[in-house]
């Protein structure tokens, strides 16, 4: 079989020329698509590429969410929850309320406080009226440390999906105890309102300080919890992520560390610090997470470079690392949700120095991706993403929003070279063949299908298709004008993209 061969950028307008040999492709399992929507946001789906790559695409920094300015809030206000209630029409974000002792500022008992919101971008204070702050119920706590075990280190609530929770659970969310090795369970009816289901921890195997995520798997029928350990045990080593499942949401059976790919996961160079895994909603049978990353290069002269040195010297008086270490974040992605690939750049950084960046705490991405209408003119919905900023840097700190196209964290993208990608084996039900697709103005998007031998199927190979250029979430791909693609489904096929100033975010086979 021949080998693929390169495109004229002068010939690429000419359907006729497409006259390139089938990819060979390597031996690998046949993928069970079905009508999953798959995302390339990593190479799974990849069997081959030329002249192309998987570009990490960074979110698009918007407005400040929320400041929390609040006495109750403070400097240290984090590990946030972002969840959408179909029922109450209601986006509801959650976080501990903590100022933490900087050397300068003083440090008060921390709280679990709500925000809510019609649309994902401006948010409210609900007057929730049931713990005390300094003589006033006035405020949105909804736990503090007379309703939970002697403090919480972080809360993280979820809607649960799962079709036998009962009306009262209907909210279940897990919080570690300060002075209790260990997680504790809850559940509310409205996700204000909460109550302990057990009074001990409902899971002790692991270290716990930081944000540890649960929810209810559809595909795998479990309730899933992902939680920080160490490499060596107790609070040694390196800082990494592990699994645990659940039944009933009160036993749990470990499953262990996360599996990563040699030189993908968390090393003591850049550890993970939080997990913020979920199943993308658009695509649950792909696992996606945000970790953020623990980077500590101590004292160095670019150390002094960074924002507000005097602050940091003043944090450093509580713990050297205060002032040294520095976090960015990183998306994660899985089939199964043990074997997880890392995305090949960071995806959200500091950025340019301001006064209130580059510091620990900063870039820490809630749990999890909503999404929400766009503000520009008459573009589609959008996905909103939210992170912690100025964290530990004054008396206050702050969340802010960020954008994304939907799918849009990763895709096959090609310059101006034209390149072409292969995907593995796949089977697939439906009728037509939907891209979510971007290219520039000279750009340029054409596919074929090919057998299981990687030679092109008749009827539907690169000549016979039709040019897509534009950008758009739903493309429906047509050859010779038709867009049926049913003779396929149920066949083991291939599918061959050739490309030129374009991103592939996803594909779906609709019915």
């Amino acid at each position: 079989m021949k080998p693929p061969v390169k495109l004229s950028p002068r010939l690429f307008l000419s359907a006729a020329l497409f006259t390139l040999a089938a990819a060979s492709l390597p031996a690998q399992e046949v993928f069970p698509l079905g009508s999953d929507r798959e995302l390339f946001c990593d190479d799974t789906m990849v069997a081959s590429m030329s002249d192309c790559q998987i570009l990490v695409h960074q979110p698009v920094p918007q407005e400040i969410a929320i400041t929390c300015d609040q006495p109750w809030e403070g400097n240290s206000c984090g590990y946030w929850t972002v969840l959408y209630d179909d029922q109450a029409r209601l986006y509801r974000a959650y976080a501990q309320g903590w100022a933490q002792g900087d050397g300068v500022h003083p440090s008060h008992p921390l709280v679990i406080m709500t925000f809510e919101s019609e649309d994902g971008i401006h948010w409210t204070r609900p007057n929730i009226g049931q713990f005390e702050w300094e003589g006033s119920k006035d405020n949105n706590i909804i736990l503090n440390e007379t309703a939970i075990h002697a403090e919480c280190h972080d809360f993280s609530p979820f809607i649960d999906t799962n079709p036998n929770a009962k009306p009262e659970a209907r909210y279940k969310g897990i919080g570690k105890g300060m002075d209790s090795k260990g997680l504790f369970a809850y559940q509310s009816p409205d996700g204000l309102h909460w109550t302990p289901m057990s009074t001990e921890p409902v899971y002790t195997d692991g270290a716990f300080d930081t944000q540890n995520i649960t929810f209810w798997s559809e595909k795998e029928q479990k309730y899933i919890l992902y939680y920080r350990i160490f490499s060596e045990g107790g609070y040694s080593g390196t800082r990494m992520i592990a699994r645990a499942v659940s039944d009933d949401y009160l036993h749990w059976t470990n499953e262990g560390p996360l599996v990563f790919p040699e030189g993908e996961g968390p090393v003591p160079e850049a550890q993970y610090y939080v997990n913020q895994i979920r199943p993308y909603y658009r695509a649950p049978n792909v696992y996606i997470g945000f970790p953020a990353r623990y980077v500590d290069n101590g004292l160095q002269r670019a150390t002094e470079s960074l924002p507000q040195w005097d602050r940091r010297q003043e944090r450093m008086t509580q713990e050297r690392r205060y002032g040294t270490a520095v976090t960015d974040s990183v998306y994660i992605t899985s089939r199964d949700g043990k074997h997880f690939r890392r995305s090949n750049e960071a995806f959200l950084s500091p950025g340019l120095k301001t006064k209130d960046n580059w510091a620990y705490g900063d870039n820490y991405l809630a749990w999890t991706v909503i999404e929400t209408d766009s503000l520009r003119d008459d573009c589609p919905r959008e996905l909103s993403l939210y992170a912690t900023e100025s964290s530990f840097t004054g008396t206050v700190s702050r969340m802010r929003r960020f954008t994304l196209r939907i799918d849009g964290f990763g895709s096959v993208h090609a310059k101006n070279t034209i390149g072409e990608m292969v995907t593995r084996p796949f089977t697939f039900s439906g009728k037509e063949l939907s891209l979510n697709v971007g290219t520039a103005a000279a750009g340029f998007v054409k596919m074929e299908f090919l057998d299981e031998a990687g030679e092109p199927i008749p009827g539907f190979t690169l000549e016979e298709c039709d040019m897509f250029f534009g950008d758009t979430l739903d493309w429906r791909c047509s050859w010779n004008g038709s867009t049926d693609v049913s003779s396929l489904a149920g066949k083991t096929v291939s599918l061959r993209f050739v490309m030129r100033e374009a991103d592939l975010y996803s594909m779906k086979f609709e019915e």
